[in-house]
């Protein structure tokens, strides 16, 4: 009796402990408890900025982000490199194999793969309805220069939705909604650099410039958001990125120079000066932002992306 007893009691001891372990694996891999409280976030997208202009161009701003931040030069986009697919995949959490998004011209009642999961009006989940569902309360802002970004997602959960004409109009647009009404989450969509690739060329002394300019735009940006906080105690975590690279004038083919792209993660919340080893997807963006604002729960199983944990204080 005495042995069966030990035998119980020895299982018992191994089954917690097996339990106590699971649990704690899971919130390492999911980074259960942030070091800092969760702040907005600001998803700052380049179009067509690609490795190479940001290491060659004149970059003050987005290189003090790397030094402040985590950062990688080696995430990829999706195939194809077109702008429709990298924008939902980055907005989506997953690849065109799961979203359907193939094309530029892909349409929500338009396309050739239907996606693993649709909303009721067709749309697969998105970063945005993920925010929704773990705060209904939480006010989303979107800033976009190219018009079909906003044919990428349901744009029903957004509080705010703009199409804007310029790098600086879009980010003072972006600023003032921040400053008036604190939303959790805001994306912006820059174009100017992507336009300066098609017509001069990747590479060209233009396509540098445009970087430049874009970059002193997001430095003014920048400092705007740090005299708010100083005054008003607010914070943000803000991620740049783009959608893809490109080959002299164009992109959409099967290169690296097209397929690189830049992930730039800086704030309060994120390590500092660090080097990311690990491979990063650009659908690993919205799950990045889910954990950030403490909302990871809700990364749907649909979702191919998981957050870079690396980049994140835990």
């Amino acid at each position: 009796m005495k042995r069966i007893f030990k035998s119980l009691l020895s299982l018992f001891i191994l089954l917690q402990g097996i339990s106590n372990f699971a649990q704690t694996n899971t919130q390492l891999r999911r980074g259960k408890v942030l070091k800092e409280k969760p702040t907005t976030v600001f998803l700052i997208g380049i179009d067509g900025l690609s490795v190479d202009g940001l290491t060659k161009a004149n970059t003050p701003t987005m290189d003090m982000f790397v030094k402040k931040g985590a950062s990688s030069l080696k995430a990829r986009g999706v195939m194809p490199t077109s702008s429709g697919p990298n924008w939902g995949s980055m907005l989506l959490g997953a690849g065109p194999e799961q979203h359907g998004i193939t094309s530029n011209g892909w349409r929500v009642n338009d396309y050739s793969i239907e996606a693993t999961i649709k909303d009721g009006d067709g749309f697969f989940p998105s970063v945005f309805d993920m925010i929704k569902k773990e705060d209904s309360n939480a006010k989303l802002g979107v800033f976009h220069e190219w018009g079909t970004i906003r044919d990428l997602f349901n744009t029903k959960v957004l509080h705010h939705i703009e199409k804007t004409g310029e790098m600086n109009e879009s980010l003072d647009k972006a600023f003032a909604y921040f400053k008036k009404e604190r939303p959790k989450f805001v994306f912006v969509h820059l174009d100017a650099v992507d336009g300066a690739g098609h017509k001069f060329g990747h590479g060209s002394a233009e396509y540098y410039q445009e970087i430049g300019r874009i970059d002193n735009a997001l430095g003014s940006f920048y400092e705007k958001l740090n005299a708010l906080n100083k005054e008003e105690g607010t914070s943000v975590n803000i991620l740049v990125t783009s959608d893809h690279g490109g080959v002299g004038t164009s992109h959409g083919g099967s290169t690296m120079e097209e397929i690189i792209i830049p992930w730039i993660l800086v704030g309060p919340n994120v390590k500092r000066g660090h080097s990311i080893e690990q491979p990063i997807n650009t659908y690993d963006t919205p799950a990045t932002i889910l954990r950030l604002l403490d909302a990871d729960r809700h990364i749907p199983i649909q979702w191919t992306g998981k957050p870079v944990l690396e980049a994140i204080k835990n």
